[in-house]
């Protein structure tokens, strides 16, 4: 059902079809970084920041995925990176 109040459509759902919204929304999100990733082969490292971009998340999403062990992160002397095969090789899973 949708509602609308004054410009602002508003969509009612129930919890489940809200769950299978978000996760076709993460699924096309999914398939436009393994795509961009894919356009990117070049690049062997990512910095946190160029990595971020690529993910459409935060630089701090990145390092929590870091600290959580989902991201493997490279360190060359004080600096981070990511490897650009690993990344893909987690998305494809």
């Amino acid at each position: 059902m949708i509602m609308k109040t004054s410009k602002t459509p508003i969509m009612l759902m129930n919890a489940s079809d809200f769950i299978s919204e978000v996760k076709l929304m993460l699924q096309d999100q999914k398939q436009e970084i393994l795509v961009e990733l894919k356009n990117s082969k070049s690049k062997d490292l990512f910095t946190r920041k160029e990595l971020a971009k690529y993910l459409k998340v935060s630089q701090q999403t990145i390092i929590n995925w870091s600290a959580n062990g989902i991201l493997n992160p490279t360190y060359i002397g004080n600096r981070v990176y990511y490897k650009a095969d690993e990344v893909n090789e987690l998305l494809n899973q």
